[in-house]
This record gives C-alpha cells, sequence and structure tokens, in this order.
C-alpha cells in the first residue's frame, strides 16, 4: 500500500476561515411547486425599480426548489413541533399549534425553551406528554422575515395591504423579497407590496468592497460628527450625507470617500448660499407687498415658469425614487438658472431700485415664492437645512387650507399652479433665445476686458446687428415697460443698440465682435466704451450724469430714488 497527498478544492467558512464538514441531516421543508407559476405571475403585477430586478427575481423563483425552512442553532424562533421519544414520529396538528400560539400570544416565543413538555401540549395529551420530546429545530430566518408583512399589514392603523414599497439590497431578490412573496402567495394569493427598490452596495472612493482589514470603511457618524482629527476628518453634518445619497443612482454599486464628500458639502454651501441670498433680501418683504403676476415683468414671469417646472420635475422624480435626478435638477436650477443668471441680473433692482419701489417689490415677489418652494422640495432630503430656513422666513406661510405653517413639514408640496405655467410658447422661446445671446455677448464683454477696453462689464455698450425678425423683438426689449426687461439689465451693461440690419459702417468702428446664430437668426454682437460718465451710486454710465446740480454725480435714475421721488414702473432712461 501507499500513500500521497493530493491537493483540491474544498469549501471554508467564509466568517472563521475553516474548513466545513458537510452531514446530511433531517430537515423541514415546504413546498413550493403548489404555488410557484402563482408567484411568478405575481412579479408581474409590481412594480420592480430598477425594471431589470424583475427579469431577475422572475428566473431565481421559476427555478426555485422545495423550501429548507429549519435551522439547527440555538436562537431563534422554535418550529413548534414534537417527537416521539421512540419512534421519532413529529407531532404537529392544528391543536397543538394553537395551543402553542396562545402561550406564546403570552409569554413570548422563548416560552418554548424553558416550558414543560406537558404544559405546551394540550390538554388532551397530557397523558401521554412523556412520550414526547420538544423539538430543537429554529425557522430559518428568511422565513421570519418573509412573513413579517402579516404582523404589520392590515393588523395596525394607517398600513393597509399590500405594502406600499419594500426597500433593500440586490441580494434580497434570493432573500427577503422572495421569502416575503413566497409566504404571502401561499396564504393570500397575492404579492404583499406594490412596488420593490432595489439599490446596489457602498465602495470606498477606489471602488473596493469596505472591510476592517482593509480600513477602508465610511462611518456614517464620523461622517456627520467627524473623527478625532478634525481638520483630517471634518463632520459634514447629517444633511450632507442625505444629499450624497440623493446624488448616486442607487441602482449600481456607489462609492464614497473623502474627496465625494468634499464635493458634497462644497454644492450644499453653494445651495445654503442661495438661500441666504434669498432671505437676505426678503427682510424687509410681507405678503402685502407682493405683486400680482399680471403685472410682474418677463423675466420675472419667466423666474416663475422655471420654478414651476423645477416643482413638477421634481415631483415626480420622486414618486419615481429618482433622487438622483432631484440632485441634479436642483444643482443645475441654483447654478445655472437662479445664481448665474436670475441673481446676478435682480441685484441691480434689489440694491440700486428705491426699497420700496414696484421693480424692486415685484422682485422680491419672485423671491418670496422660491425660497417658500425650494424649501419644501428639497426638505426631504435636506430636513434640517430646510427647517433652518423656514423658521427664518420674515413672513408666515398660509397653507391653502387657511392653517399657518410653522414648520416645513407642516406645509405641504406645493400646489400646482397653473397661472404660471401658462406662459406661452413663444415667450418660452423666446427666452431660451436671450439667455443664449446673453451667453454670446458675454464672450465678447470677456474678450473686451482681457484687452483692457473695459473693467467691468457696465463700462461697456453692446451693439447688435441682425438682419431679420429677431431684431424688432430686441428692439421692444430696449424700449420695454419694465426697467428690468430690459437689455442693459439683463446684459448687465450700460447700454444696448440694436440695428435691424448689419451695416458695415457700424461695425468697423466697434472694437471687439463676435457672431452667432440665435434661433436661426445670424446676430453679429459688438462691445465699445460706454458713453457719458460713471454714476457714483449704480456705477452704470449715462450721458445724463452732471444734469442735476444736487446730485451731479448721479445718474437719473439714482437721483430719483435719493431725492425721494416715486420710481416708475417703467424704463427709465439712465
Amino acid at each position: 500500500m501507499s500513500s500521497l497527498l493530493t491537493e483540491h478544492k474544498y469549501p471554508y467558512d467564509w466568517r472563521t476561515k475553516k474548513p466545513t464538514i458537510f452531514r446530511a441531516t433531517e430537515q423541514w421543508f415546504a413546498s413550493v411547486e403548489g404555488f410557484r407559476q402563482a408567484a411568478v405571475d405575481a412579479i408581474g403585477e409590481v412594480k420592480w425599480i430598477p425594471p431589470q430586478a424583475e427579469n431577475r427575481i422572475s428566473a431565481m423563483t421559476s427555478s426555485r426548489s422545495d423550501w429548507c425552512i429549519s435551522r439547527q442553532r440555538t436562537w431563534g424562533v422554535p418550529i413548534p413541533v414534537f417527537y416521539h421519544v421512540e419512534t421519532k414520529e413529529p407531532l404537529m396538528n392544528d391543536d397543538t399549534i394553537n395551543h402553542i400560539k396562545s402561550i406564546i400570544a403570552k409569554k413570548g416565543s422563548d416560552a418554548w425553551w424553558y416550558m414543560a413538555v406537558d404544559d405546551l401540549l394540550p390538554d388532551k395529551y397530557r397523558e401521554i406528554a412523556s412520550e414526547y420530546e420538544k423539538g430543537t429545530d429554529t425557522m430559518d430566518v428568511w422565513f421570519d422575515s418573509g412573513s413579517s408583512w402579516a404582523a404589520v399589514l392590515g393588523t395596525r392603523d394607517g398600513f393597509s395591504f399590500p405594502a406600499d414599497l419594500y426597500l433593500e439590497g440586490t441580494d434580497q431578490h434570493r432573500g427577503w423579497f422572495q421569502s416575503s412573496l413566497l409566504t404571502c402567495i401561499a396564504t393570500k394569493g397575492k404579492a404583499p407590496y406594490a412596488s420593490v427598490v432595489t439599490h446596489g452596495f457602498v465602495l470606498d472612493e477606489k471602488g473596493l468592497k469596505m472591510s476592517k482589514s482593509l480600513g477602508n470603511v465610511v462611518d456614517p457618524k464620523a461622517v456627520i460628527e467627524g473623527g478625532k482629527n478634525q481638520k483630517e476628518a471634518p463632520g459634514y453634518g447629517a444633511d450632507v450625507l442625505r444629499l450624497w445619497v440623493s446624488s448616486v443612482d442607487y441602482t449600481g454599486d456607489v462609492m464614497i470617500g473623502s474627496q465625494v464628500l468634499r464635493q458634497m458639502s462644497d454644492i450644499y454651501r453653494k445651495l445654503r448660499g442661495t438661500l441666504r441670498f434669498l432671505l437676505g433680501n426678503l427682510h424687509d418683504w410681507t405678503e402685502e407687498n407682493a405683486v400680482q403676476y399680471q403685472d410682474l415683468p418677463k423675466i420675472d414671469q419667466h423666474a416663475l415658469f422655471q420654478l414651476e417646472n423645477v416643482i413638477n420635475n421634481i415631483r415626480e422624480s420622486y414618486e419615481s425614487y429618482q433622487f438622483f435626478k432631484i440632485f441634479q435638477i436642483i444643482q443645475r436650477f441654483v447654478i445655472v438658472d437662479l445664481s448665474n443668471f436670475y441673481f446676478d441680473v435682480a441685484k441691480d433692482r434689489l440694491y440700486v431700485g428705491g426699497s420700496t419701489s414696484f421693480t424692486r417689490r415685484s422682485c422680491q415677489t419672485v423671491l418670496a415664492a422660491h425660497v417658500v418652494s425650494i424649501a419644501r422640495i428639497i426638505a426631504p432630503i435636506l430636513p434640517h437645512l430646510a427647517e433652518d430656513v423656514w423658521q427664518n422666513l420674515p413672513f408666515q406661510h398660509t397653507n391653502d387650507d387657511g392653517s399657518v405653517a410653522k414648520f416645513v413639514f407642516e406645509s405641504r408640496w406645493p400646489s400646482l399652479n397653473k397661472i404660471r405655467l401658462s406662459l406661452p410658447k413663444e415667450e418660452i422661446d423666446f427666452w431660451a433665445n436671450i439667455l443664449e445671446l446673453r451667453t454670446e455677448v458675454n464672450k465678447v464683454l470677456e474678450a473686451a476686458r482681457t484687452g483692457k477696453l473695459i473693467g467691468s462689464s457696465l463700462e461697456a455698450k453692446v451693439h447688435l446687428h441682425t438682419p431679420d425678425g429677431l431684431s424688432s423683438k430686441l428692439c421692444e426689449m430696449c424700449e420695454s415697460n419694465h426697467d428690468a426687461d430690459t437689455l442693459q439689465r439683463i446684459f448687465i451693461t450700460s447700454q444696448v443698440e440694436v440695428h435691424q440690419s448689419v451695416e458695415n459702417e457700424h461695425i468697423e468702428n466697434v472694437p471687439y465682435t463676435g457672431e452667432c446664430l440665435i434661433g436661426g437668426s445670424k446676430v453679429w454682437i459688438g462691445v465699445s466704451r460706454a458713453e457719458g460718465s460713471k454714476c457714483e451710486r449704480c456705477w452704470n454710465f449715462s450721458l445724463r450724469v452732471g444734469s442735476f446740480p444736487e446730485h451731479p454725480t448721479l445718474c437719473k435714475r439714482c437721483f430719483n430714488v435719493v431725492a425721494g421721488h416715486p420710481e416708475p414702473a417703467m424704463a427709465a432712461v439712465s
């Protein structure tokens, strides 16, 4: 005889890292043969997010074998079965189960372990109780969690059947989602949930699985409160962590780390800065100062149209659990639509116009609508920031039913404002063209600034030449009844001239130029030095500076404000 060592694959326990020994033992099984197809059919009636989750759980369920529901563990919910001491025949029927149910309802599931057999058996079995012993098997924990719906849905006030939503990781297609489905189909004939959302797992910044041995575990508490070294591991607060959760596409694995958190913190600060700007410019505003929608300048009506669109899009994203879209919508709205455009243009009205003037009150009307709406739409994700804003509102918010919302979550979701959404398509398209034109004008202004022709944009005069219909619309803006709608306010320059044709003699005398297509129309852009002198109050250049002996350094608009003359809504000649 001879012997030799042979290397071969052998299973190891993942936790203890020791080899495992397989042993065949008697187990309890639940047959799924009788309702497997019903379970597969029920899957098709559930809304799965992401949609591919349906294929995954359908494949697993359709190939499901009988379910081993017993475990040999020292803890867990006992399987209420008795065995004959000699024959090992099991004793488990409606009488024994109902009796044990009544005991556990009073004393808890531990009663199975500490009570004697003759106390656990119904009275009719007392005489033969000595012939039986308790089973020691426990229930599979997936059976425990999979039947949790039975203890909650339809048994408590406010919890109807089926559940609106089940939420867990992708591994639960094989676990909780499936065990819940099987137990409910077997007993009620339908799925226990209307919708199921599955998410991936959190990895470190390098895309590696988090592990204590690798030292790459990100502790949520440390993210919120900071580590021992606050300089290296600062605390970002709960809102920044929640903002990160909303920013990622949870349907796949997501990454987190110090760099990601710093980026989220920067975005959070920008959002907070936007809300501070809104609150800071509403300190003297009340709802009695509100300007009616039909009286607002077109730029303000367009701003409210954009706000209403954002509210609608975010509502749809919440309802479809697409939180990363909410993050994207808010980020773009705050940075591009508000900070980079509306706030930039509005500062002239807010800081230079008369404190109670129409043009300032109309802008404040828009700001008030924004701060109240933004606080409410971000509240589910950023509750602390939203509540902070709400407690610093300079006015009370009244709900549609007349109640006062003392807290942001008492204010409810913003109701649909059909008037704001009624902006004509031609108007929407025109403002899209104006914003595109503003971007092109800024490019030429930047070239003039680089060439030392101007310092700030208020030192510039913009020349626009276009040979067709666009010029008439631009001319209308230059002569708008509302100062806020004029092109010089939108471009933040002192003067704008619009020419209805491309005239070479004009073009040749302008030092900085550019060309672009706006709405299919060719536009030629020129920038020269503004005419007149600089107003020391608003910094706009005007030929009228020096025309007022009492205030020789002011333009006409600023003279009227300082002198206390009523400021008209109509465009004023600076």
